[in-house]
């Protein structure tokens, strides 16, 4: 009887624990973040849905994006990971970076439209 009622106890006081996170304003007064690193990304984020998503809206450029990253994160090459040197991998926006080569990739074919509408952000 006691232990269940331990048990219980623990568990409402990590529940409310839990339910308490600190968060801090950013110097822009309007944004918050648990961490005040984070502050600097938002105007990233406005300037992306503002200048590249036409005002937040979810359309084809926001599709594209998506596409875009997937691709950027899949590149990986077996053959140069097999030497024991990094093979790829992740998305580093190298699929932006290396335009010429990367969007003539069969599998990349369509993406270089996007690559070209986020170049200016990058």
């Amino acid at each position: 009887m006691a232990f269940k009622q331990l048990v219980a106890t623990l568990s409402l006081a990590l529940l409310a624990h839990g339910a308490v996170v600190r968060r801090v304003t950013c110097p822009d007064g309007v944004n918050t973040a648990t961490n005040a690193a984070c502050c600097s990304l938002f105007a990233v984020r406005d300037d992306i849905q503002q200048n590249l998503f036409d005002n937040g809206q979810c359309g084809e450029d926001v599709h594209e994006s998506f596409r875009l990253s997937f691709h950027d994160a899949i590149g990986i090459s077996p053959k140069i990971a097999a030497t024991g040197q990094f093979g790829g991998g992740g998305a580093d926006g190298s699929i932006i970076l290396f335009e010429e080569i990367e969007t003539n990739f069969h599998a990349n074919i369509g993406v270089d439209e996007i690559v070209d509408e986020q170049k200016p952000f990058i």
